[in-house]
């Protein structure tokens, strides 16, 4: 029975890498189908709920979305370092109960003034997870957090139906470069996946805490495929070269942006974040499943990734995934297309 099970969950992603493949337009084709193989992983240990990882230099820096720390992990994936984010008195069993937690969901660096920060935030899907925070950072690590407050940002983005159609604001992606900074709304029943594009130069004196929260120059909604016939959700974004952003989807079964489900498996894929649009809904330049070695889907939930290595057809790039029972898994993958 379970090698039966086995084979038709093999036949499962068969037909599904090969209507993945054809997201890639004929310019983008390659001879071999794309694919992203998992190489390593392990546990996260003492980290709950791991859902943001950036790296700088030779430190990774790690968030759980019911942790109110910070992580510095070494290149062996070590913790080194833990900074305080929030008050740690609601903690139970090392972590912070679902109706209180901040649910910090995505990390990313960036440049303000010639200062390099972390900017952490709180996925906005209740009024607890308004937060975000800047935390500088330089060669011997991460400074004082500073709270930047989100309640205007999100707020117009919650009353935004381009945003959020008929279900609640959650933010699950964060990405920067020179130019930009991006956020990523995740699909719920009633809504869907977008891509929200703020110029850094507009969004610098909010964050600061000098000016109003401004408008986004762009809103684009992105269409993703299922897995096993459940609709996928943006869980994850970094950029990359070439104006290009590396982002990753899961698959859970959920009412709403609040409540856990169980989860199908999760893919990577490539979008272009200023390409102009070629009708109501944008669609990745290329997105497969992820699998282990031996071609079997991976049913982790991925929440976040960092690239280690981009070269021509070939990234390599560590993620984290949550459980929803606060064990956090570390992931090295390679992905070739």
């Amino acid at each position: 029975m379970q090698r039966l099970y086995a084979l038709v969950q093999f036949s499962i992603f068969i037909s599904m890498t090969a209507f993945f493949s054809a997201c890639q337009t004929p310019s983008e084709s390659s001879p071999s189908p794309p694919k992203a193989v998992i190489q390593e992983k392990m546990t996260l240990e003492g980290i709950p709920s791991a859902s943001g990882i950036e790296k700088i230099g030779n430190r990774y820096y790690v968030i759980g979305d019911d942790s109110p720390y910070l992580f510095t992990l070494d290149e062996e994936f070590k913790i080194v370092n833990k900074t305080t984010l929030t008050a740690t008195t609601s903690m139970s069993q090392g972590r912070i109960p679902k109706p209180m937690k901040p649910d910090f969901e995505a990390i990313t660096s960036l440049e303000l003034e010639g200062q390099h920060f972390l900017f952490i935030i709180g996925s906005g899907s209740t009024e607890k997870r308004n937060i975000g925070f800047l935390v500088p950072v330089n060669r011997t690590g991460p400074g004082k957090p500073i709270q930047v407050p989100l309640q205007e940002l999100y707020g117009q983005l919650a009353k935004d139906q381009k945003v959020v159609g008929k279900a609640l604001l959650n933010i699950e992606g964060l990405a920067a470069d020179e130019e930009y900074v991006y956020l990523l709304q995740r699909f719920a029943p009633g809504g869907q996946n977008v891509l929200i594009t703020y110029s850094l130069h507009s969004l610098t004196p909010f964050l600061l805490g000098r000016a109003a929260a401004p408008a986004p120059m762009e809103i684009k909604p992105f269409a993703l495929p299922e897995l096993e016939n459940i609709s996928t959700g943006f869980s994850g974004v970094t950029s990359a070269l070439r104006g290009r952003l590396l982002f990753t989807a899961s698959a859970e079964e959920t009412p709403n942006a609040v409540l856990d489900g169980e989860v199908y498996g999760s893919m990577v894929g490539w979008i272009h974040a200023h390409r102009l649009p070629g009708g109501p809904l944008s669609n990745p330049t290329v997105v497969v499943p992820i699998t282990d070695k031996t071609g079997m889907p991976y049913k982790g939930k991925i929440e976040s990734i960092c690239i280690l290595k981009d070269t021509d057809g070939l990234v390599e790039a560590v993620a984290v995934t949550d459980s929803d029972d606060g064990l956090s898994e570390l992931v090295v993958l390679h992905f070739t297309w």
